[in-house]
């Protein structure tokens, strides 16, 4: 089969919808099929911006010595002078805005078309600043993007199939193309592209965009959620629709557990993911204040791996509650380096109130931690309580703490539900298990607009 992939996150880029593309696609390219992904590279516009001005500006120059030295006018005190600066002006600062992004953003670089592991992945110019955070507005620019490519590249492509990750934003692109060029396509809900007011970023504008959404999902060929959390959320907008489920996955063979793990003064409790409200990092540090609290508690870090809105808030939390000796803020962790983070770790941490299929937790559980985390949709299907680690009310941060503090103090327990981790990983959740449920998928969808 011939599949086109629609994201408009892809490693480097994103999180955890952009790695589960990625790995699909090069499952799917191992399976023998030819697998074309069509994805965002981040633009800065600051040095066409910077050029333009700078242009501008010399003009207005060349025109006033012109008229100083050929026609003898002295214009120094016409508008242009003063128009003529600000220009100069503006464009240096932009273009040196220019040289900074390029020098210090991570997700700069990136090749238009390249070949990943097989996987033809081909970006698109984008509006984007953040690597792991992209605003609406950058999305819609990644949809913009995507269609005006697509529209041109499709035909040559020819594939069977279109498979869409996240309704919001790329549904839009597999609408058209299924208009446009007869094609089938199918939808994977990954979390925050279903409207819900726990996504308090999107939430003014899921109002407008749930229409939207109805129609991408009623139009596409088959829905696919990676929870049944998630499902119940979707089928609040669109009860009528026939959700199948299918879970996220993990490499296996990357994330795997440290065999002779040396021991720590101290029990390392370890978070991956945004620090944004609705991963509600916040309640993390409520939890920790409460536990330091508590009797005879060993000592225990927290790292805090990732970016976002919330940094700076939490950090505040940190130093007025005197926390600093037990909490590390590492920042945004390239993938790779990420194994070494969780091998590292005792105890993996979420006190979320959403996700899809959390593959942070997937990907902690494969290298053989203890989970303790809320029971949001999607992380409770992966959790069970008592046995591979411990579920606690949403937004409770005192029940959060009562846990950890039950796991800190107790080093078999440790060991014995992060065995149990690592084994459901190893049992429910491996690539090629999961991308053959796609597979069977693209072939009912195929052979089904055949037969129309």
């Amino acid at each position: 089969m011939r599949i086109l992939i629609i994201n408009y996150e892809f490693p480097p880029i994103g999180a955890g919808g952009g790695k589960a593309s990625k790995k699909i696609a090069e499952s799917l390219v191992e399976m023998g099929h030819t697998v074309r992904v069509i994805t965002s590279r981040p633009t800065q516009f600051y040095s066409l911006s910077g050029n333009i001005l700078l242009i501008i500006g010399i003009l207005f120059w060349v025109y006033l010595a012109y008229a100083k030295l050929s026609l003898g006018k002295d214009i120094s005190d016409h508008g242009f002078t003063l128009l003529g600066t600000l220009c100069l002006l503006a464009g240096f600062i932009l273009r040196n805005t220019a040289l900074t992004w390029e020098l210090m953003s991570p997700i700069r670089g990136l090749k238009p078309i390249e070949f990943i592991n097989g996987v033809e992945v081909h970006r698109v110019p984008v509006s984007r600043k953040k690597q792991d955070y992209s605003t609406i507005f950058e999305m819609g620019t990644f949809v913009i993007s995507c269609i005006w490519y697509c529209l041109q590249t499709v035909a040559e492509f020819k594939p069977d199939v279109v498979h869409v990750f996240f309704a919001l934003p790329d549904g839009p692109v597999g609408w058209l193309l299924k208009r446009t060029h007869g094609l089938p396509y199918i939808i994977s809900l990954r979390g925050a592209d279903v409207p819900t007011d726990e996504v308090e970023r999107f939430a003014k504008a899921y109002k407008i965009l749930q229409p939207a959404f109805s129609t991408f999902m009623h139009d596409a060929d088959t829905v696919v959620s990676v929870s049944n959390g998630l499902r119940k959320h979707a089928h609040k907008t669109t009860p009528d629709i026939s959700i199948e489920v299918i879970p996220n996955a993990i490499d296996l063979s990357l994330f795997t557990p440290l065999l002779d793990k040396p021991k720590s003064e101290r029990v390392r409790l370890i978070y991956v993911g945004r620090l944004v409200d609705s991963k509600s990092p916040h309640f993390l540090i409520e939890a920790l204040i409460h536990l330091t609290k508590m009797d005879d508690v060993p000592p225990f870090l927290l790292e805090l791996v990732g970016e976002g809105k919330a940094r700076s808030e939490l950090e505040r939390m940190v130093i007025e509650h005197n926390l600093s000796k037990h909490v590390q803020f590492s920042g945004w962790i390239e993938h790779v380096k990420l194994v070494d983070r969780y091998r590292q770790a005792d105890i993996f941490v979420t006190a979320t109130t959403w996700e899809g299929m959390p593959n942070t937790v997937l990907e902690a559980m494969a290298c053989g931690l203890p989970i303790i985390g809320t029971s949001a949709p999607g992380l409770d299907e992966l959790v069970t309580d008592m046995r591979n680690g411990y579920i606690v009310p949403v937004k409770d941060a005192m029940s959060l703490a009562d846990r950890l503090y039950r796991l800190i103090g107790n080093p078999f327990e440790q060991r014995r539900m992060g065995y149990e981790s690592r084994k459901i990983a190893e049992q429910q959740f491996s690539w090629h298990f999961i991308t053959k449920h796609y597979v069977e998928i693209y072939r009912r969808v195929i052979l089904k607009t055949v037969m129309k």
